[in-house]
This record gives structure tokens, sequence and C-alpha cells, in this order.
């Protein structure tokens, strides 16, 4: 009876292990630091300063009317980082863009965005990580599409995205994705 209670007992564990396994690699961007991927989003950074966030319950009404719907429940604790450059060397280093990475929901599955937005609240650049996608939805021509949009833009495909064939599904998430980490950064940081 010992022998089989312990069994039991080994088993559990395991199941527990890999239920908190699979969702941390489900959140990896938010539990490492991701230094390769922030190089990559803007590489003529000097350094990146990461700020967690919390989405106030104002906050939260507000990106949702923007939105049109809800905000997923990891979206209300952002990690934040801030690319650091410098001019020249003897200039003071100053903040040139917040990143942020995002999860959407394609047709191969998750999506990681990486979102690089400008102090004025224009999306610098946009780049697709994780995913299970056509090629043809990383590639720069579809990706070229987000440089400059802003927050009032409408990141529709068919509208103001032009998605690759057979992949509006995909291109459509990741416009959205996009969208909803341009309407989080600008309203976490907005001039009060």
């Amino acid at each position: 009876m010992h022998r089989r209670r312990k069994s039991l007992f080994i088993r559990a564990f395991i199941v527990i292990a890999v239920i908190f396994t699979v969702r941390a690699s489900a959140d990896a961007h938010d539990l490492v630091w991701p230094g390769e991927k922030l190089k990559t989003m803007f590489p003529q950074a000097v350094s990146f300063e990461q700020k967690n966030l919390f989405v106030s319950e104002e906050q939260r009404v507000a990106i949702e009317k923007v939105l049109g719907s809800g905000l997923p429940a990891e979206d209300l604790k952002p990690s934040v980082y801030f690319a650091i450059t410098r001019d020249r060397p003897d200039t003071s280093p100053r903040k040139a863009a917040a990143i942020i990475f995002m999860d959407a929901r394609g047709q191969g599955g998750k999506i990681e965005i990486g979102l690089a937005v400008s102090g004025k609240g224009k999306l610098i650049r946009l780049h697709i990580f994780e995913n299970m996608e056509s090629a043809s939805l990383t590639g720069t021509a579809f990706l070229k599409q987000f440089e400059g949009k802003e927050r009032s833009d409408k990141f529709r495909v068919g509208s103001d995205i032009i998605a690759p064939p057979e992949t509006v599904k995909s291109a459509q998430a990741i416009a959205s994705g996009a969208r909803r980490g341009l309407i989080l950064i600008n309203e976490l940081f907005k001039k009060k």
C-alpha cells in the first residue's frame, strides 16, 4: 500500500510539473530576458531597460473601447522594454523606442509578435518570432506595411493591410495583435 501511494504521488508530481512547464513555455517571452529578440527589434540600441507594468481598470476600459473587444488577461501585466540609444558617445542616453511582445493565434497556432513603438506612438517595426505560419507572413514585403502605423489606423486585411494569398486569417491575427500592442503602449505612456 505504501508503495502504491508513493507511485501515485510521483505520478501526480510529474503531471503538475508538465502542466507548469507547458504553461511557462507558452508565455516564455515574459519569463526570460529576451536579449536577442530585443537586438532584432532595435539593433542600434546600446542597452535595454525593462519596465513591468500593470494596466489599471481605467486603462483597461479605455483600451477595450478602442479595440472593440476584451483585453486578454496576459496583457494586463505587460513587460515593456525601452531601447536606449546615444546620438554620440559623449551624449546622454535616451529612450528611443518602447518594445513589447504580443501573442496572436493564427492558422498554424501561436504567433509571437515583437513591436517597436516610437515616442510619438507610431509603429517603427514589427517582427514575427515564434510561429508556424507561411514564410510569406514573416517576409519584408508583408511586415513593412506596418511601419508608420498609428493608433487610428484600421489594421484590417483588405483595407490597409494586404495579405499574401491563403493567409488571410493569420495575417489578420498579426494585424490585430499589432494594433492591440500599439494601443496598449499608447495608453500606458500617453501624456497626462
